[in-house]
């Protein structure tokens, strides 16, 4: 399926340790985006649960990116939507930050903060990155789950790129959870597929024409192997060169920065 990188139309970008560290745009991607953009249609596809669409848009056109809302696709977005097709009328519990609460708000779902209703009346927990979660926090959704309500995690990313490094993920507090419960997440965000999925609808272009643009083996690599997509590994956040030996999917390409994209 491999075509030379000018050629392809359409791309599907990570943003964490793709685009960004933290609150500073990596300088080789804000050249690497204002070239591709000339030939190319971009969605940015984030797993990161914390902002919502607008507000991530916003940030990146702060730091240089031109970005539409309708053009930014969350997990948040994508979990809310998922638990409206299946909960639509029940309590959910939300374990989130504002990008979360945004999404289950315009997805119109019953939801509740742990503590507000008692963990057995809820249907499912809905669960991302929360930077202030409490130990009581954690407490009331394991209950819940252990009660049998459902449990569905925004993403799986264990760590996140910061300024100061590798900080804890969705995933590490979703690790946690299942081993307090024993019950393993539903999983929504990458390497699963719905929102690939979702990213595809958008650019409206054959597979062969799109490619997958991230730093994470784990998440963006697979994710859009397990779609039939080649996939550009970054080495600007997560994975490290070192990892191409044990990954499950192999990127199409490996790139030190977004720079050798024209090289």
């Amino acid at each position: 399926m491999s075509k030379n990188l000018y050629e392809k139309r359409g791309v599907i970008v990570d943003l964490d340790g793709t685009l960004y560290r933290g609150d500073r745009a990596i300088p080789s991607a804000v050249s690497w985006y204002q070239n591709i953009s000339r030939s190319a249609d971009v969605v940015f596809v984030t797993n990161n649960s914390m902002y919502s669409p607008e507000r991530v848009a916003s940030r990146l056109r702060n730091m240089g990116f031109r970005a539409d809302k309708q053009r930014v696709l969350t997990s948040a977005v994508a979990a809310a939507a998922y638990a409206a097709e299946v909960w639509k009328n029940e309590p959910i519990l939300v374990l989130g930050e504002e990008g979360l609460w945004q999404a289950v708000s315009s997805a119109g779902l019953r939801a509740f903060r742990p503590g507000d209703i008692a963990p057995a009346e809820a249907a499912a927990v809905l669960q991302g990155i929360h930077t202030h979660c409490t130990y009581n926090d954690l407490a009331e959704v394991c209950l819940a789950i252990r009660a049998g309500a459902a449990y569905v995690l925004t993403n799986p990313d264990r760590a996140l790129p910061d300024t100061r490094g590798l900080i804890p993920g969705a995933g590490s507090i979703g690790a946690l959870i299942e081993t307090a419960t024993g019950v393993a997440p539903f999983v929504i965000g990458k390497p699963q597929g719905r929102m690939m999925e979702q990213a595809l609808a958008l650019l409206g272009l054959p597979k062969e024409e799109v490619v997958v643009v991230g730093d994470n083996l784990d998440t963006d690599i697979l994710a859009g192997h397990r779609a039939g997509l080649d996939t550009v590994l970054v080495l600007t956040g997560y994975s490290r060169r070192e990892d191409l030996a044990s990954a499950a999917a192999a990127p199409t390409w490996v790139l030190d920065d977004l720079t050798q994209w024209f090289a």
